[in-house]
């Protein structure tokens, strides 16, 4: 089995309402991370699980009816906390990314795209295609979290659907979750698809990272001890969710894992006490 090593990175955050994350929660406004996986392959070099914010979401969002999702959202960037920066401390340039997969089209998981010319791309068709339908229907894109300005001119030339990916069985202590897609054809990243959040999230397995299972899985939840918890998110977040019954389902199917397997490292994209207990671990 292949090795790789992940780092997760904070790129930015969102200031929303502790209760849209879990019911129950508390009616305060607090910062909501936005994570991304930087991922070392011993062959293939170096690799992104989302980019988190960039000044691209700034642009994108300057003018209406655009501008409402930052209203909604308001978003921090701090200089010390911009990808590139964090990038540089590991001796890294953009241009050292070979490869970005990306888990789903909301702006704060593809605002940085258009920093990486050279990258090639690895997200699911179920996915891609209603994005990618959205060009030009500036209101609908908005109201559902979409910017699709942040998306290369050359996107869709550099895009590998990971439908195209051969299929593996995945262990079975990870059921319901019985497949993945094989990204790199040696098992060592398999998107697992996560619907309901979007029509086809992509969450990523690594069977061994750093010498532990972990699944990046993205906004199938919001809070790890809610999700452990079996509080999914509040009624007026799930309004966001492309597939409410799906998300459901997805939801449980999750709860499940973290109750029967706590060893394995479930990593969502905005919860700061999954990422500290992550790093606190390693």
């Amino acid at each position: 089995m292949t090795r790789v090593s992940l780092e997760v990175l904070r790129v930015g955050a969102c200031r929303h309402l502790e209760c849209m994350a879990a019911r129950g929660g508390r009616w305060r406004l607090v910062d909501f991370p936005a994570l991304c996986g930087l991922i070392r392959h011993p062959t293939r070099g170096w690799l992104l699980y989302d980019t988190g914010y960039a000044d691209h979401f700034f642009t994108a969002t300057a003018g209406w009816p655009e501008r409402l999702y930052r209203t909604a959202l308001p978003v921090e960037l701090p200089t010390n906390e911009i990808l590139g920066t964090q990038l540089a401390a590991w001796n890294l340039r953009l241009a050292d990314i070979g490869t970005l997969i990306v888990s789903h089209y909301h702006g704060d998981h593809i605002a940085g795209l258009r920093d990486f010319p050279a990258a090639r791309f690895i997200a699911l068709q179920a996915d891609s295609a209603p994005f990618m339908a959205l060009r030009g229907k500036r209101w609908r894109a908005t109201l559902g979290g979409h910017l699709p300005g942040l998306l290369p001119d050359d996107y869709a030339s550099r895009l590998t659907f990971a439908e195209t990916c051969p299929l593996r069985d995945l262990p079975g202590w990870l059921a319901p979750f019985t497949q993945g897609f094989d990204l790199l054809g040696d098992g060592s990243l398999l998107g697992v698809p996560l619907p309901g959040h979007s029509h086809g999230q992509l969450g990523l397995f690594m069977p061994d990272a750093d010498g532990r299972p972990v699944f990046l899985i993205a906004d199938a939840c919001w809070s790890l001890p809610a999700l452990r918890e079996g509080r999914p998110p509040a009624f007026p977040a799930m309004l966001l969710s492309a597939e409410r019954q799906r998300f459901h389902h997805t939801f449980n199917a999750l709860a499940g894992l973290a109750a029967r397997e706590p060893a394995i490292a479930l990593l969502p994209s905005h919860c700061p006490a999954a990422w500290q207990e992550y790093q606190n671990e390693r």
